[in-house]
């Protein structure tokens, strides 16, 4: 089994890769993007460098989706490429869509015509609106969804086209709609979520503006990674999404998960405060991956740790050790 993960060197591909090489079914891993693997990160696959290949290339350009795939003989292709959206942040708009819509079409054609016929992508909670439409309920996936900005838009779309090319075709496609998504050299709008851990873990200082009591609900890269690997592995999945993400959680409870390890982490809140409803969904059903997969995520305290411990290695340091 050859995989490729477009966008493998961003947050969650790269821990999809990571996660996949640790695979005995899985032959080679490649990861296509335009931007090279990290040195840190090639220290975390050393034991696995030969079953993995690296493939500079970008999305949007149909014939590097196609060359990639026949230069590595590709069967299974995860899509984790995409550029996010949110809040004020100016980005543009067509390099959004070349990425985000011309991007997806792009590795869904690529693999119909190289005859990888199973396909993960990146969908989003986005796609569902704000909690407040769902009241104080976990969001399924059989709720209406209610994109409300390019971004959602395009994930909304990308879910479209793959029940389109599974109809039409026969393949078999999953589509993976994350909550906020957290892990070392994550970006994100939320951005106190990676930076948080990672300065702690070379003992710099954090200190957030607000009271850090808004409620979230978090999913480590790791978690992504994993669950992503029992995806591809699988000929296809029982439903077409999945939600993934854990339990509400606020900045304090990210804030203890760090001092269980770092106990002298200097972490301070302000006194500004946030909603605490609202925005995203924060209450999120992960009931058909539970049954259809036996997954859930990990508890904070041990996301927390890889996430310290990859901050670690790339500044050079060493790990810190679970506690008993």
């Amino acid at each position: 089994m050859n995989v490729l993960v477009i966008g493998g060197s961003g947050l969650f591909g790269r821990k999809t890769v990571l996660h996949m090489l640790k695979e005995k079914e899985i032959d080679k891993v490649v990861s296509m993007d335009m931007a090279p693997p990290t040195e840190w990160f090639m220290k975390t696959i050393e034991k696995y460098k030969n079953k993995f290949a690296y493939f500079r290339g970008n999305v949007s350009e149909f014939e590097d989706c196609l060359n990639c795939m026949k230069m590595h003989k590709i069967d299974r292709v995860v899509n984790w490429a995409f550029i996010m959206v949110a809040g004020n942040v100016a980005v543009d708009p067509r390099l959004i869509t070349k990425v985000n819509v011309m991007g997806m079409s792009n590795a869904f054609e690529a693999a119909k015509l190289m005859g990888a016929n199973r396909v993960v992508y990146a969908s989003s909670e986005t796609v569902y609106g704000p909690q407040d439409m769902y009241g104080d309920r976990e969001v399924t996936e059989e709720d209406q969804t209610n994109p409300t900005h390019s971004y959602a838009v395009c994930k909304k779309y990308a879910e479209i086209l793959a029940a389109d090319y599974s109809q039409q075709f026969g393949m078999k496609f999953t589509g993976v709609r994350p909550t906020i998504g957290y892990g070392h050299g994550g970006r994100s709008p939320a951005q106190y979520w990676s930076d948080m851990p990672s300065f702690a873990a070379l003992g710099k200082s954090y200190t957030m503006e607000t009271d850090g009591k808004n409620l979230t609900s978090l999913v480590s890269a790791d978690d992504l990674g994993r669950f992503t690997t029992l995806l591809i592995k699988a000929p296809a999945s029982p439903h077409p999404v999945y939600n993934v993400g854990g339990p509400p959680q606020t900045p304090r409870d990210l804030a203890a998960a760090i001092k269980k390890y770092i106990p002298d982490a200097k972490i301070a809140f302000g006194k500004k405060g946030m909603p605490p409803r609202g925005g995203l969904p924060w209450l999120v059903s992960m009931k058909h991956a539970i049954e259809d997969f036996g997954f859930e995520c990990a508890p904070i305290a041990e996301s927390v740790l890889l996430h310290l411990n990859d901050a670690r290695t790339e500044a050079g340091l060493p790990p810190i050790k679970a506690k008993k």
